[in-house]
């Protein structure tokens, strides 16, 4: 009996698509993709399958799983890749509190800096624009300050050997399409070492870059 391959409902520019797809990449897995456009209200065919209508979907057989960080967590399982994501409770729970951590506490405050710089300035099927063209300077500024402000608390959560949790995770893989597209936003890493770190090793990774990037 034939296997269905994955099926990712996606789009190239969201960062939560990209994580996974940076993860599929990571694992050697083939899957298929379907489009999914930003703009709102979502199709109604996608909303059948996805209520909530968020970026991305993943489609295993029967399975139909939402939300961008459970997608991470079910793949590394699903290949028992307990490198990526440990079974061991304490080793575990280190990357779930990674995740958590930037899900509900870092990644909202980065937002706004991206919404300004990049989703008001540029054609989002395609790509974002440059954060120079935002209309609202002293808004950007302003956002990048309070992007600063969190990465600074997270800066002292994470490892100082170029990963988030020590070594290479799922963390990594959530983590990384962002910092990645703040290598175009101006903000002065020198005093977030780690932070820093992280972001030089994502940029070079032969999974991210498999996984085709877009700012």
């Amino acid at each position: 009996m034939a296997v269905e391959p994955l099926l990712l409902y996606d789009h190239p520019v969201s960062s939560n698509s990209l994580k996974v797809r940076f993860l599929l990449a990571e694992l050697g897995l083939d899957y298929e993709r379907s489009h999914v456009p930003l703009a709102s209200p979502r199709p109604a065919g996608y909303v059948e399958l996805n209520p909530f209508g968020r970026i991305p979907t993943l489609v295993d057989g029967d399975l139909v799983l939402a939300e961008s960080n459970a997608i991470l967590r079910y793949l590394a399982d699903r290949e028992g890749r307990d490198d990526l994501y440990p079974r061991a409770p304490r080793e575990r729970a280190h990357v779930d509190g990674a995740l958590d951590t930037w899900a509900t506490l870092v990644r909202p405050k980065l937002l706004p800096a991206e919404d300004l710089a990049f989703m008001s300035t540029g054609d989002w099927e395609t790509g974002g624009g440059n954060w120079e063209d935002a209309t609202d300077q002293a808004a950007l500024a302003e956002a990048v300050q309070t992007a600063h402000g969190v990465l600074v608390n997270w800066e002292r959560t994470i490892a100082d050997n170029g990963t988030v949790t020590g070594s290479f995770s799922i963390a990594d893989c959530c983590v990384g399409p962002v910092l990645w597209r703040w290598l175009r936003l101006p903000i002065d890493l020198a005093e977030l070492p780690r932070t820093a770190a992280v972001q030089r090793a994502i940029q070079v990774h032969p999974s991210l870059l498999a996984a085709r990037p877009i700012a």
